[in-house]
């Protein structure tokens, strides 16, 4: 029987490991951590859901869908649209069609009113919908040399919706407020948005992950496990031990395979070429993208809806916020709401200080009971998604194989999104079983 290890308990290599498992492959999965899942993850604090960051699964992928039993996942839905807040006031951003019936021409007249932008931005909107959503995402990934700013002047977009929306939408979803990242990723993920919605499985969004997990044999993934080296068919653990399989496949973050491969290549000549391979020479390392997520429980919300709220301002460490628990109610004990905060990039201070200047925008825009919030947990990010802008794309080589027995799969390798990471797998799972 055929042997592959997998180095990494993320999605894309659960996925990968489980495509081999079903092809009558011996699988192992080795992963560092204590628990499978990679950046998904979900943390049960006083009966609130807390995900590692503010993620959300979209209904509008295609492969993951085809993957996961969404059915199980039990999906709770955002509205779909967003909340802009400007000088002290919130105005609703949204597709009236996609409303509900009764709610629509209200959702409509509040969109046509909003000083989000002028009223030929929001048919432009409509405009860009509609195309994208008739565009396959081959085409629309094709587009890797432009900026996703770029690509909004070129559609004709008002500097003040770009400044007002697109800005912190776009930037709350890629962890870049600058509009950096590739135009064609950019309208890849617009498009998902707007054949579906986001949405929140009932146990939080490490069941994503840990449905996958449980499709794989008794025994077979390794927890607390480090590797420290790969080499063709071999691997050294850090403890020492050595392990040996007819294939492995790297599935962990970018940083880590090239560092297990750059240890690969110190201890063995003969597969030397293997970090240049991951890392040419000449290319420039970006940085990826950072967040804080912080978390609130809240007696009093003053939305009772999960609709997306974003900072229209180029003021505060806010970017992002909504209530969860409006789209799932398993994210909050009855009686209470949850409110996740997001930031974006690094953020040097420590956390008492970082919760003091969320704090204080809070009350700002809500008003002085946003100080009895109880603060939950705040977690940081430091790799949340991988850098997608055009100069990272133009250096990133999305090739599965390293060597005849050392491939890689992840999301830096397609989208930085759930459904990259799954395609990813499949890619590289589907690539070995041909060879």
């Amino acid at each position: 029987m055929p042997s592959a290890i997998v180095v990494g308990a993320g999605l894309s290599g659960l996925v990968a490991a489980r495509h081999l498992h079903r092809a009558h492959w011996n699988v192992s999965v080795l992963e560092a951590r204590d628990r499978v899942g990679g950046r998904i993850q979900t943390d049960c604090v006083d009966g609130f859901m807390l995900d590692h960051g503010f993620q959300v699964y979209l209904t509008g992928y295609e492969t993951a869908g085809r993957e996961l039993d969404l059915a199980k996942l039990q999906l709770g839905a955002f509205p779909a649209g967003a909340f802009v807040q400007l000088e002290g006031k919130r105005y609703r951003v949204c597709d009236p069609l996609r409303s509900t019936w009764y709610m629509a021409p209200l959702h409509a007249i509040e969109t046509l009113l909003s000083p989000v932008g002028n009223i030929a931005d929001k048919l432009r909107i409509a405009a860009f919908r509609d195309r994208v959503s008739k565009s396959s995402p081959e085409e629309l990934l094709g587009v890797r040399n432009v900026s996703a700013k770029e690509r909004l002047h070129q559609m004709g977009f008002s500097e003040t919706i770009i400044d007002r929306f697109f800005r912190p939408f776009f930037g709350g979803i890629f962890l870049d407020d600058t509009l950096s990242v590739s135009a064609g990723v950019m309208e890849f993920v617009f498009r998902t948005f707007s054949l579906g919605q986001a949405a929140l499985p009932t146990l939080g969004m490490h069941a994503i992950p840990m449905q996958i997990a449980a499709d794989l044999p008794s025994g077979s993934i390794r927890l607390k496990t480090t590797v420290e080296s790969v080499s063709d068919g071999r691997l050294k653990l850090s403890d020492g031990q050595t392990l040996s399989a007819d294939h492995i496949i790297l599935a962990t973050e970018e940083p880590a395979a090239k560092r297990i491969l750059a240890n690969g290549a110190q201890a063995s000549g003969s597969v030397a070429q293997l970090s240049s391979i991951v890392a040419p020479q000449n290319a420039t390392v970006l940085p990826p993208q950072a967040t804080s997520c912080l978390y609130f429980e809240v007696l009093d919300p003053p939305i009772h809806e999960a609709t997306l709220v974003l900072n229209g301002q180029k003021r505060g460490v806010i970017n992002n916020l909504c209530f969860p628990s409006f789209a799932q109610p398993t994210y909050a004990p009855p009686g209470k709401a949850l409110l996740s905060v997001s930031t974006i990039g690094q953020t040097e201070s420590p956390g008492r200080d970082l919760l003091a200047l969320v704090r204080d925008q809070l009350v700002e825009w809500f008003g002085p009971r946003a100080n009895a919030w109880r603060h939950l947990r705040t977690y940081r990010v430091p790799y949340a998604l991988p850098n997608q802008s055009p100069a990272s794309l133009a250096v990133t080589d999305n090739e599965p194989k390293i060597s005849d027995r050392v491939w890689r799969c992840g999301d830096y390798c397609e989208t930085g999104s759930i459904e990259g990471a799954i395609q990813s797998g499949l890619a590289t799972a589907n690539q070995i079983l041909a060879s």
